[in-house]
């Protein structure tokens, strides 16, 4: 992808502008709003990471206020405040700006997010799309990358740091380097060292003077950058953060892993059959340690590619060993910093096996001894790596105070990102894997992709697969459906809450691009569950009654068009301005299927009931129009459809 210029515009010709639009096209009867929209990330000739984003709203995005933080590979590098940028045309309506970053990247698969107001200073119109995430692999070049390879102590617990060349070329000698030192968030020393030509994998030990004396038990974090950006391929991988002298400790987790509710539902099964935490060999009790101090030391000891694939979509018991290995690992260490306010001990142990028994992650081969993601265990969903699902949460903001608020958030995210698969996409093509989509991938997309979950199997195992990297157990639930079809649907029973399909959260007539429907309305009890969607009473007119499917259809399609009419969201009235009301009439009457209406027992609402939503719509259209149908009318279809496009 090329550069993307910024056009600037005089000032006053940006306020013609405004004012013609106003007058052709109306604010409408609601306050104008701006609304900031991430549009692109993309590498400029030099590997150097650019993003461009626009204020696709109605007003100006106030003087002083905003900002936006950049994540690579889950790490928080950095950001801008909006007020301190050169150019700010991008506050006005349609303007927008594209920042070069001071981040050149190399590698593949970079997991890359941008998340614009991020501190939630500025009211927009629609706060679903203010994060932008993909998977990009920068254009292959040649040079040194320099790593803080390794801190340790010396004579007197003195600093030493050592540097290594990991890039594809030698590096110039007498290179100066610029070294920030910080010791328990406190900056003990910026150093200009000199490094030696280094060749590729080739290191050098740098001893600072004077000396850094670092006490026991210390975190030190080590920062290096190059004077001239080029000198390095990579400047998003020279930070290194230990504890020294000894490293990480495991007294907390062998604390944890002492208590019985957790051992025991610690489940690996296995050839030898299966076996909780107690039963497990020394050295399989080793390879967890070694998983905690793995991510205890800032790397990821799922590694950095999904499974490799055997026939049929298995993978190797060593590659389903790691997978559940890092899962475990992940789940204990959110629970031993307290990244979240619940904890394992408040779960049953039905609840916790969602977490820790890798037959809930893994359906597993006996006769081959060898394991797969399928399914009817937690969706059409490859769940390989927790970490990076725990860091897209942090790092988007969507773990919250509770449970049920951080489901919700997530489902925010979902209804502001996700598109359903169609039968014509290649999985290799869309996620770079022929399995399951993996997780990742629909978290962040490769390049020239959008955020595509496989249908409601797949977007039940996303919800799986993103909470156990937060310890929310989610179970892989179903509801029979029109025509009799079973269909996924994600249950959290720690919450006492499901939704009847997986396919809720991008449901069109809930289409948050005008008046907001709160995700928690989406969400049922499960005794409530019970009584709509899975054993529901049936309706019956003279003798003809629906089905059960039909019945569990009819009721969620019901609730949806009453909250959408409730809140008056955008695609009630899409109906209306982009078909007319006799349009708008049917689909109150029943479910489109096949270009038909579906005839269930009962319509949706009655004659009556359906001629006055009709006229509602129709004034609350012209009520946006400013009194002009018309107006009214283009206003919600390009919001509707905007919004749509940014998905």
């Amino acid at each position: 992808m090329g550069n993307i210029k910024v056009r600037k515009i005089p000032y006053v010709s940006i306020m013609i502008l405004i004012l013609l639009l106003t007058a052709q096209v109306g604010w409408g009867g609601e306050t104008p709003k701006p609304d900031l929209v991430l549009k692109a990330l993309f590498f400029d000739a030099n590997n150097v990471l650019n993003l461009t984003f626009k204020n696709e709203g109605n007003a100006a995005v106030p003087a002083g206020k905003g900002s936006l933080e950049i994540f690579i590979d889950g790490r928080p590098l950095g950001g801008y405040s909006f007020p301190i940028l050169a150019d700010q045309s991008f506050r006005n309506p349609g303007g927008s700006l594209t920042i070069r970053t001071n981040f050149r990247m190399s590698g593949s698969n970079r997991r890359i997010a941008v998340f614009v107001d991020s501190q939630n200073e500025i009211s927009e119109s629609n706060e679903f799309q203010n994060a932008l995430s993909r998977t990009l692999t920068p254009p292959v070049k040649s040079g040194p990358d320099f790593i803080v390879s390794d801190l340790s102590l010396g004579t007197g617990n003195a600093l030493r740091i050592q540097v290594k060349n990991i890039g594809t070329a030698s590096s110039p000698a007498n290179l100066h380097v610029r070294i920030r030192v910080i010791v328990n968030e406190t900056v003990r020393a910026d150093l200009t060292p000199a490094l030696p030509s280094l060749t590729v994998n080739s290191t050098t030990l740098l001893t600072p003077t004077p000396a850094i004396v670092i006490g026991v038990g210390n975190k030190v974090r080590v920062l290096l950058n190059t004077n001239n950006l080029y000198d390095d391929l990579d400047s998003t991988n020279n930070i290194r953060e230990e504890l020294l002298p000894d490293g990480p400790s495991l007294t907390a987790y062998n604390n944890l892993l002492a208590q019985a509710k957790i051992k025991n539902n610690i489940i690996w099964q296995e050839s030898s059959g299966v076996k909780n935490y107690s039963a497990w060999t020394a050295g399989q009790k080793t390879a967890l340690n070694n998983a905690i101090l793995a991510l205890e030391r800032g790397e990821n000891p799922a590694g950095t590619a999904p499974p490799a694939l055997l026939a049929n979509n298995y993978i190797s018991a060593n590659d389903a060993w790691k997978v559940y290995l890092a899962h475990i690992a992940q789940s204990l260490w959110v629970e031993v910093h307290g990244a979240v306010s619940w904890h394992l001990s408040g779960f049953t142990d039905s609840q916790l096996a969602y977490l820790l028994d890798s037959r809930k992650l893994m359906s597993y081969n006996a006769a081959t001894n060898r394991y797969k993601f399928i399914n009817d265990v937690m969706g059409n969903i490859t769940a390989w790596n927790p970490r990076a699902s725990y860091e897209f949460m942090t790092n988007l903001k969507t773990i919250k105070s509770n449970q049920a608020a951080t489901i919700y958030a997530l489902t925010d995210w979902m209804r502001g990102h996700l598109n359903h698969i169609s039968s014509d996409t290649n999985y290799s093509v869309q996620y770079g894997y022929a399995g399951p989509p993996p997780a990742d991938k629909v978290l962040y997309p490769l390049e020239g992709k959008k955020h595509i979950t496989a249908g409601c199997w797949g977007t039940s195992g996303l919800y799986a697969a993103v909470l156990r990297g937060v310890n929310i157990p989610v179970e892989h639930a179903r509801t029979v459906f029109y025509g009799g079809a079973s269909h996924s649907r994600p249950s959290f029973p720690s919450v006492d809450r499901s939704m009847p399909h997986g396919d809720d959260p991008y449901s069109g007539i809930l289409v948050p691009s005008g008046a907001i429907v709160a995700s928690s309305k989406l969400f049922y009890t499960l005794a409530q569950m019970n009584g709509k969607f899975i054993n529901p009473p049936l309706d019956c007119v003279s003798g003809d009654c629906n089905t059960v499917g039909e019945q569990a259809s009819y009721n969620t399609s019901k609730d949806h068009w009453q909250l959408a009419y409730d809140y008056m969201t955008d695609y009630i009235m899409y109906q209306y301005a982009q078909n007319g009301a006799a349009y708008l009439n049917d689909s109150l009457r029943g479910d489109r299927v096949g270009g038909s209406v579906q005839q269930y027992a009962k319509p949706f609402f009655t004659d009556a009931e359906r001629a006055a939503m009709v006229t509602a719509v129709e004034n609350k259209i012209k009520e946006i129009g400013d009194g002009n149908l018309a107006t009214g009318k283009t206003i919600v279809i390009q919001r509707f459809n905007r919004f749509l496009g940014n998905k």
